[in-house]
């Protein structure tokens, strides 16, 4: 008969949980996404981020034990307390370094607002790993003529995360760096943010940091991922577009270009007697005419 000590019973154990843990984290998900969308003042940058199984699970154990009271549920208190700490952290991270710049500078460029909506799956059971879909929204204000007078714009994203642009009308895309899968059409590309070195170019037309989002036990690579919150090494990495952008003004009512230049604004009678009312002062004419001979 064959006898195993207690300690290897113990060791072999440890080994068996260790790949099961492995094995979760593995099938875990998350995913990022950036919708732009470009105006000769200003854009829009929408972040979308998917999380599922152990990513998940990790999002709501931070959210309970930084925001809540750590009882193992995430309450409607608690999720819009979080809900303010991601605002936070995506001004934080775009103040230490503008994740858009404009001919290789961020100088004019203005945050207006930011904007958080966390998935309400979130609520319930911290041990639930339902999949959740939160998004982050930053808006920009460009100073007047800074798009239109210039030939790149650059933006800092997630490596391997989707990507959509939306110029304004008129732009026209010359070429793409740091985009993989490329497609373009007028005034608007899409691809995946490429690898380190790489980059954009246009005509008419985020390197996020891990944190730890729970105790030093638990991390998360996906969740603590900001790509508008620690930008540093942005020169090396994110996506250049050169353009040249022909804006289409929108037509103004002038008075000139209406009426054009000879044109009189006085109104002329255009109404016309009828014939029966000209019979009629006829014959009251002639019988006039006919009393006094």
């Amino acid at each position: 008969m064959i006898m195993v000590s207690p300690g290897r019973i113990a060791g072999l154990l440890g080994i068996t949980i260790f790949a099961a843990l492995v094995t979760v984290s593995a099938s875990a998900e998350c995913n990022w996404s950036n919708q732009i969308i470009i105006h000769p003042e200003g854009m829009e940058w929408q972040y979308t981020e998917k999380l599922s199984d152990m990513d998940s699970f990790v999002f709501k154990y931070d959210i309970d034990n930084r925001q809540g009271n750590k009882d193992q549920f995430v309450s409607t208190w608690e999720l819009m307390k979080g809900d303010k700490q991601m605002r936070e952290r995506f001004r934080d991270a775009i103040e230490r370094e503008m994740d858009v710049r404009i001919d290789n500078s961020s100088l004019g460029i203005e945050v207006l607002d930011i904007d958080a909506s966390l998935s309400k799956n979130a609520l319930g059971p911290v041990k639930s790993m339902t999949e959740l879909t939160n998004t982050y929204q930053v808006t920009y204000a460009f100073p007047g003529g800074l798009l239109e007078n210039g030939s790149t714009i650059w933006f800092l994203g997630e490596p391997g995360s989707l990507l959509s642009v939306n110029f304004p009308e008129g732009t026209q895309i010359i070429s793409t760096k740091g985009i993989d899968n490329v497609s373009i059409r007028t005034s608007y590309l899409s691809g995946r943010f490429g690898a380190i070195n790489e980059c954009i170019n246009v005509t008419d037309n985020e390197s996020l940091t891990n944190e730890d989002l729970t105790d030093e036990s638990v991390s998360n690579e996906c969740v603590t991922n900001e790509s508008a919150t620690n930008n540093e090494g942005a020169d090396a990495e994110g996506a250049e577009i050169t353009y040249i952008i022909d804006i289409v003004l929108p037509p103004q009512n002038n008075m000139s270009e209406e009426l054009g230049e000879n044109e009189s604004t006085i109104p002329v009678p255009t109404d016309i007697p009828s014939p029966g009312i000209v019979y009629v002062l006829l014959v009251i004419a002639a019988a006039v005419l006919l009393s006094k001979d």
